[in-house]
C-alpha cells in the first residue's frame, strides 16, 4: 500500500470512487486538502474532503451512507477522508460592502484605473440596466494590451467594457474568453469523467489605446505583483497558502486556500470543477458580487496564483454546492489558456 502524497495522487483515487461519491446522500461536493482531525490544528496528510450540509454522528447513519475513514483503490494507493460541514444556503444573506478612501477611489475616484479597479458593461442600455466586475490585472497577447477578468464580466467578443460606469470611459473591448474547459484537458487524465467541465470564466479584454497612459498596472492598496505562483499537482503546496485580493465590492480581503480542484453540481446538473477553495481569515467573507474578477495574490510575496470568479452564497441555483466559501481558477492555467501574459511595469 501507498498513501497519496500529492494532489495528482488525490485526483486518481477520486476518480476511482467517482460512483461512491456521487451516492453520498446530500453530498455539496469534493475537494483536496488536508486532513483534519477533531479537535487538533490542520495536519499535512493529504485527503479527500467531502463537503456535506450537516455531520451527523455515523450512529445515526444507515450504513450504506456511512463515508469510511479512508479509500483505497485496488493497486493499493489510498488516502483518509475528511468530512467537513459547508454551507447550503436557503436565503442569501448580503456581504456588507467596504467603505473608505480606497473604495472609492476603486470605483472611480482616482486619475489611473488600477489592478482592482471597477469595469462594467451594459446589459440593456436602452432600460438601463448594467454590470458590475473587477478588472484582475493588466495583461499583454503578444504586442496587444489589455486586462484581465472573469468571463461573465467580459461576457463576449466585442463586448464594450467601461470604468467605471457605462456611461463612463470606454476602456477596452472583450477579445477572447473561455467559460468551461473540459476536466481532462484542464488535469490531464487524472480527471477523465464524461460530462464534467472546469469552470475556468477567464476573459482578455484588449485596452484602448486613449487610455494607455491612464493605467496603474499595480495592485490598489496592495501594490507591485512579483510574477506569477505555479500551482503544481506533484505537491500539496498550495493547500493552507495564505492569500489576498483586492476589488471593487469588499475592497482588501484575506484568506486561506483550503481546497483543491473542488468538484460540485452546478444549476444545469453538470459536473463542474473549479481549482481554488479560499476561506476568509477571521470569519470575514474573501469576496461577494462585484468582486468577480479579482486577482488572488500570494499574502507574502504579492504572486499571482489565482483568478476570482465566484462564491460566498453566490448561489450556484441548484443548491448542492459549498456556497459559503470563495471560488478562484488557477492564474497560471488562465494565462496559458488565452495566450496571454501578465504586465507588471
Amino acid at each position: 500500500m501507498a498513501q497519496a502524497q500529492n494532489l495528482k495522487d488525490l485526483m486518481k483515487i477520486r476518480k476511482h470512487f467517482r460512483q461512491f461519491f456521487d451516492s453520498i446522500n446530500g453530498n455539496l461536493g469534493t475537494a483536496l486538502g488536508f486532513k483534519k482531525r477533531t479537535g487538533q490544528p490542520i495536519s499535512e496528510e493529504p485527503a479527500i474532503i467531502v463537503y456535506v450540509p450537516l455531520k451527523i454522528n455515523p450512529k445515526w447513519i444507515p450504513g450504506a451512507q456511512e463515508i469510511p475513514k479512508k479509500l483505497e483503490t485496488p493497486d493499493g494507493l489510498w488516502c483518509p477522508l475528511d468530512v467537513v460541514e459547508g454551507g447550503k444556503a436557503e436565503v442569501e444573506k448580503d456581504v456588507p460592502e467596504a467603505e473608505g478612501d480606497l473604495l472609492e477611489r476603486l470605483r472611480g475616484w482616482d486619475d489611473k484605473i488600477w489592478g482592482g479597479s471597477q469595469i462594467s458593461n451594459w446589459i440593456n442600455q436602452q432600460e438601463g440596466s448594467y454590470s458590475l466586475g473587477t478588472l484582475g490585472a493588466f495583461v499583454k497577447k503578444g504586442d496587444v494590451k489589455g486586462f484581465l477578468t472573469n468571463q461573465h464580466v467580459g461576457v463576449e467578443p466585442g463586448k464594450k467594457i467601461f470604468h467605471p460606469v457605462p456611461w463612463g470611459t470606454h476602456s477596452g473591448t472583450t477579445e477572447a474568453v473561455i467559460e468551461y474547459v473540459e476536466d481532462q484537458d484542464w488535469y490531464g487524465s487524472f480527471s477523465d469523467e464524461p460530462h464534467t467541465y472546469v469552470r475556468a470564466d477567464c476573459a482578455f479584454v484588449r485596452l484602448e489605446n486613449a487610455i494607455a497612459n491612464d493605467i496603474n498596472t499595480d495592485l490598489m492598496g496592495l501594490g507591485k505583483i512579483n510574477g506569477l505562483e505555479h500551482v503544481s499537482l506533484d505537491d500539496m503546496s498550495v493547500i493552507g497558502k495564505k492569500v489576498k485580493r483586492v476589488g471593487r465590492t469588499t475592497g482588501i480581503r484575506e484568506g486561506t486556500i483550503w481546497g483543491f480542484g473542488y468538484e460540485f453540481v452546478d444549476e444545469n446538473d453538470a459536473k463542474v470543477y473549479t481549482d481554488l477553495l479560499i476561506i476568509g481569515d477571521n470569519e470575514v467573507p474573501f469576496s461577494t458580487h462585484g468582486d468577480s474578477g479579482s486577482l488572488i495574490v500570494t499574502a507574502e510575496e504579492n504572486k499571482g496564483i489565482g483568478l476570482l470568479w465566484g462564491g460566498w452564497q453566490e448561489k450556484l441555483r441548484s443548491g448542492y454546492a459549498q456556497e459559503n466559501w470563495t471560488y478562484g481558477i488557477a492564474l497560471d492555467r488562465v494565462l496559458k489558456a488565452l495566450n496571454i501574459e501578465l504586465v507588471t511595469e
